[in-house]
């Protein structure tokens, strides 16, 4: 199923051999809970029956979508023979397969030591091909707005000055150029606004607080909103090892801000911020339609997925829920761990 010369390949393969390989994970380690269940009662459960091929299928599969790890690879095979046969002796009931069974997993014993760091990438593909059709899904959003905006009015200017050329018309000419030269000004602000989103210098510059607090009072003006930020805590925090949180927390600030101004039809936000020793907790409030009335980790889009996300990188929690009865409550915390180990030692 690998080969050395891969040709090109579209990127929802990889995204579909991630989840593959997730399923199969997800298998094999309830199918290894249901044996070992079994096999601690004395086979009084009935799910041994199924959760040995099962085991065997999954690694057999795992083993298959495997490619670039070698000892990941031998030992799943490992396993995936050791229960292929004892599955075989569930109906033979022959010692020979006990026994074959045995040194399969033996070996796998043995040798998952120097493969486990492949197993380990291997167990955390699900969340980087997660990560990837994140980064993929910006990539197709910063890409439309350019051609959608900057790239569409800038040919438009051009035809429009192509246009007053042709009349030989000196004051037709002087009007294109000024409205070319308002159109340059408006495309300039927009990609500085889209530059301050892939990379906010602010943050840098600022500090978070006063980052949170610029990018509130911006997408007030911009949408005609009312935004008020409560602060409390003078400094993030004193790590200077933390600075990802930072950009995390006004990641999810910015996306929590663009979701209101998207879908909530809210008229008033309210942005807590809270910058203690021990995290960083972010709240931000909207008097919008609210999530609806499903459950939010069933209607979340790739917005509430990215927010989730961030926080769970850094340890954090993160949830998203109706107030009352109207408008959304969205609350993410950063727990500074790493902080109050280095100020412990």
């Amino acid at each position: 199923m690998c080969s050395g010369t891969a040709g090109p390949a579209t990127a929802r393969q990889p995204l579909a051999l991630g989840a593959l390989s997730g399923f199969c994970i997800a298998v094999t380690l309830v199918s290894v809970v249901a044996y070992a269940a079994n096999f601690l009662t004395h086979d009084r459960l009935p799910p041994r029956t199924i959760s040995t091929p099962s085991i065997a299928l999954a690694t057999g599969t795992l083993a298959l979508l495997t490619c670039g790890m070698r000892r990941a690879r031998r030992l799943l095979i490992m396993i995936c023979c050791g229960f292929t046969a004892l599955s075989v002796d569930r109906l033979a009931h022959s010692a020979a397969t006990d026994h074959v069974a045995l040194a399969f997993l033996l070996a796998a014993s043995a040798y998952a030591v120097p493969a486990w760091p492949e197993v380990k990438v291997l167990l955390s593909r699900g969340r980087a091909s997660a990560m990837v059709e994140r980064q993929e899904h910006h990539a197709g959003l910063l890409a439309g707005e350019l051609h959608d905006e900057v790239l569409q009015l800038l040919a438009l200017t051009r035809r429009r000055l192509d246009a007053a050329r042709a009349l030989d018309d000196p004051d037709a000419l002087r009007a294109a150029m000024e409205d070319a030269s308002r159109t340059l000004d408006e495309q300039a602000g927009t990609l500085r606004r889209i530059i301050a989103t892939v990379s906010p210098a602010a943050v840098q510059g600022l500090g978070l607080a006063e980052s949170v607090t610029s990018l509130a009072a911006q997408v007030a003006a911009e949408n005609g909103l009312v935004v008020d930020v409560e602060v409390q805590g003078d400094r993030p925090h004193v790590c200077a090892g933390e600075n990802g949180v930072n950009l995390a927390v006004y990641r999810v600030a910015q996306e929590a801000l663009t979701n209101v101004v998207k879908h909530a039809d809210a008229r008033h936000i309210t942005l807590a911020l809270a910058c203690r020793d021990e995290g960083i907790s972010l709240t931000v409030t909207d008097d919008g339609r609210g999530l609806g009335p499903n459950p939010p980790r069933v209607t979340e889009g790739y917005g509430m997925q990215g927010m989730r996300w961030r926080c769970e990188a850094y340890g954090g929690t993160f949830s998203a829920r109706t107030a009352g009865a109207a408008g959304t409550v969205v609350r993410a915390v950063f727990p500074l761990r790493s902080c109050r180990r280095a100020r412990s030692s």
